[in-house]
């Protein structure tokens, strides 16, 4: 992979996420219920976790890079609490212009990490 980033996702930000897009669903938010469910705790919302992608292409192939297309497959969810990274392809040629860009985040699990997504994007680089 040609560009690799870590972040951490704790409850602040799942928190904000939700108010931000209006999804409330108790599986993210309310750590009794979460643990009623298969999860068995509260889990981040999957686009909250594909949203770190946004910034990294940025970071990788410029300012003003745009977001074309964004194919994404969930394979697990991402505990709240839990550290990701972001791991980017070289970006290959594309029509019109665009680039490809296969895309990948992993969880960390003590000291391995999982694949949580995976998928490719289409963006037309930046400077």
């Amino acid at each position: 992979m040609s560009f690799v980033k870590e972040f951490y996702i704790g409850p602040e930000q799942v928190r904000a996420f939700a108010d931000l897009v209006g999804d409330h669903n108790p599986v993210h938010l309310d750590a009794e219920f979460a643990r009623t469910t298969k999860y068995g705790q509260c889990i981040c919302h999957g686009m909250l976790v594909a949203s770190f992608i946004s910034g990294c292409l940025v970071e990788a192939l410029g300012r003003g890079t745009v977001y074309v297309e964004q194919s994404v497959r969930f394979r697990r969810p991402v505990p709240v609490g839990s550290r990701i990274r972001v791991q980017l392809g070289d970006a290959e040629p594309g029509v019109k212009g665009q680039s490809l860009v296969s895309t990948v985040i992993e969880l960390q699990q003590g000291d391995s990490w999982k694949k949580v997504l995976e998928g490719q994007a289409t963006v037309i680089a930046g400077e």
